[in-house]
């Protein structure tokens, strides 16, 4: 099946490194290792590591204050006129949208003896939709996906089959994942938390280290001007195995793979590299690398990881990584995957430990999410 492409013309982020992977004040060592984040947050009696924004997380209005310089940035970048913007389709992506919102609400009422005061007062998935709205007088409907950690991931998937159906122009897809306590208690509560750093597909692995994020992307029907990215599409697939993990004979994650290079008429031999899903926990590493070494069972492209540098942005993933891998190319290299010492015989791959140079063609990156929820987007560099 041949995909119909669409540029990527406007993108920003809010990460851990700003906007580039090569940040020079981002945690970089001389050693090209990325150690445990500077903020470490006090959860449950527990000190555990964090990749932040800031450390502002009382601030009652930091969600829509990230959230709004994100867009702008991105509308400034996609060159659409206030016409346009009017009528693109806002697709936002997240596994807790404004639960940071409640969670401050709710302490100050407690606090205050307000005997209305109520666990989650905001429970719907649209307040943030109906802020971007009349921030920025945009008409449409908005759409929200929560799928876990594909959730930003999904959304640009329905995003470009709406745009490429005729329903809008443009579209505005957001991924935002901020800190809040409930998420954080509940990764500890499984014990998934790394105590130093992100490690992915290393033996030594133990955990991820959650991170926050705001980002932004906009594809069209018509590029705005240089667009250096295309997305082609992508493939989704659903595993039923488990709740929280992939089955780990990485057949559901082949699959996923398969469906991508088939929903988007690409072959095996045309893809340069990929992002993987890459969170450093031991059964994600196993599902991944068993599905990447069954869909490409004659030579396995080159693979890298991105959460060592910004940490697990959960929903916000889809979007963040785009943005960062993007930039990486958009600078000539595919980038290496810090953390990694000591290969694991359980795994079989090895990610990239030298950048590497970026050549145009096509890119796969893997997003895999808690319930069994499972998407690859196919990108092009051209």
């Amino acid at each position: 099946m041949e995909s119909t492409k669409l540029p990527i013309i406007g993108y920003a982020c809010a990460s851990h490194l700003g906007e580039s992977l090569s940040n020079p004040s981002g945690p970089h060592g001389a050693s090209g290792q990325f150690g445990p984040p500077t903020l470490q947050l006090d959860s449950t009696r527990l000190q555990l590591p964090y990749y932040s924004l800031d450390d502002d997380f009382d601030d009652p209005d930091r969600t829509e204050r990230i959230l709004f310089e994100v867009i702008e940035k991105a509308l400034q970048r996609s060159q659409l006129s206030p016409a346009e913007i009017r009528h693109t389709g806002l697709f936002i992506g997240s596994s807790s949208y404004d639960l940071r919102d409640s969670e401050i609400d709710y302490r100050q009422k407690l606090e205050a003896g307000d005997q209305s005061a109520v666990p989650m007062p905001f429970t719907g998935y649209n307040r943030l939709g109906e802020s971007i709205c009349r921030k920025f007088a945009i008409d449409s409907e908005p759409f929200n996906i929560n799928s876990a950690c594909t959730s930003s991931a999904n959304a640009l998937l329905l995003a470009q089959s709406m745009v490429q159906q005729g329903f809008y122009e443009h579209a505005l897809v957001v991924g935002i994942e901020l800190y809040n306590e409930t998420t954080l208690n509940g990764f500890a509560g499984m014990q998934l938390i790394a105590e130093q750093r992100v490690a992915p597909f290393d033996k030594t692995r133990d955990g991820i280290i959650l991170g926050e994020s705001c980002s932004a992307v906009i594809i069209s029907r018509q590029s705005k001007g240089s667009a250096s990215l295309m997305l082609r599409g992508g493939g989704s697939c659903f595993d039923p195995y488990s709740i929280t993990t992939s089955n780990p004979d990485g057949s559901t994650i082949a699959r996923t793979l398969e469906n991508a290079l088939h929903q988007t008429g690409t072959e095996r031999s045309d893809v340069v590299a990929i992002k993987t899903h890459g969170t450093a926990t031991y059964m994600n590493d196993i599902s991944e690398s068993q599905g990447i070494l069954s869909a490409f069972p004659e030579q396995t492209p080159p693979i890298t990881a991105i959460k060592p540098y910004v940490g697990h942005t959960l929903g916000a993933c889809g979007t963040l990584e785009l943005i960062l891998f993007a930039e990486a190319l958009e600078q000539g290299y595919i980038p290496k995957t810090p953390n990694f010492e000591i290969s694991d015989p359980e795994l079989s791959l090895t990610p990239l430990q030298e950048d590497l140079d970026a050549t145009d063609g096509v890119y796969l990156l893997n997003y895999f999410g808690f319930g069994g929820s499972n998407t690859v987007l196919v990108v092009e560099k051209v």
